[in-house]
């Protein structure tokens, strides 16, 4: 069976655990058919990133390869393949322009269509609209999955692919202020006021896109930030596994993000599994 996963690189220790479950050992990062001297750059720093996250775990015998779709289904073609992984990782921050992102999936699954069997999402809605992204699973010529909550609605974004829809709305009553952080984002963005200009928020860029929605303010860098301070009291550190918890970097990270805006820590255990499952299913 070929797989396809259209992915943010946010998810990718949630992508690790999709792989090991479906046994492959053939793992495809799909190279853009054209692209600039800068593009290639980036998404092969990006590919680095993910093939770290794939090749830290013990006993995984993976062959990762860098190829376009062409390439990838000759390969399969002609060396007999019957399993592989086929990844296309997808930039930061595509939530700040749904439009975008939803032609980006759409785009994905239509060209992994010619060889995967079914297509997995790394993502949540993330900002599109939830009859949107139906359609496009829909009308999707091979299946398409995506996570979703018990009742079958489609997850927000990646905190709750990673903690659940009920353990995130938990802590939200808990402490509405909650910023949420991951290994992997804290990885990728260190600095505390990028963090916050990067990460997706489900509390007060709600609030920011309201306020743009109704009124004729234009809210610039300074002041979401200054809005986002104003109303967090606490940061989520989200851990998946002792390595996790024993890791100084992200201890690093997160406690400086916390001293900067004079948060609270409150480390709490995400899961990789909700995302198995989607695949599962």
């Amino acid at each position: 069976m070929h797989t396809g996963i259209i992915t943010c690189e946010i998810l990718r220790k949630e992508i690790k655990d999709v792989i090991i479950a479906t046994g492959v050992r053939d793992v495809f990062f799909l190279v853009p058919e054209t692209a600039n001297s800068v593009t290639i750059v980036l998404y092969r720093q990006k590919v680095e990133r993910f093939s770290r996250e794939l090749t830290a775990e013990d006993g995984l015998d993976l062959v990762l390869k860098e190829r376009t779709m062409e390439k990838i289904k000759n390969e399969i073609r002609e060396l007999d393949i019957k399993d592989s992984v086929i990844i296309k990782v997808l930039e930061l921050q595509m939530h700040d322009c749904p439009d975008i992102l939803l032609r980006e999936i759409e785009e994905g699954i239509r060209r992994m269509s010619s060889v995967a069997d079914c297509v997995l999402l790394g993502y949540g809605l993330c900002g599109i609209a939830i009859p949107e992204m139906e359609r496009v699973i829909r009308e999707a010529p091979v299946p398409v999955v995506i996570a979703r909550d018990k009742e079958g609605t489609i997850l927000n974004n990646c905190i709750e692919i990673a903690l659940g829809r009920e353990t995130v709305q938990s802590l939200l009553d808990e402490e509405i202020g909650t910023f949420f952080m991951t290994p992997a984002g804290a990885a990728i963005i260190k600095e505390p006021h990028i963090i916050f200009e990067s990460t997706i928020n489900i509390n007060i860029m709600d609030r920011v896109r309201q306020m743009k929605r109704h009124t004729d303010i234009a809210l610039d860098t300074a002041q979401i930030l200054k809005l986002m301070k104003n109303h967090y009291n606490r940061v989520v550190k989200i851990w998946y596994s002792d390595a996790d918890k024993r890791n100084e970097e992200y201890t690093q990270t997160v406690n400086k993000f916390a001293k900067r805006f004079n948060l609270e820590i409150k480390p709490v255990k995400g899961s990789t599994e909700i995302i198995c499952e989607t695949l599962k299913g």
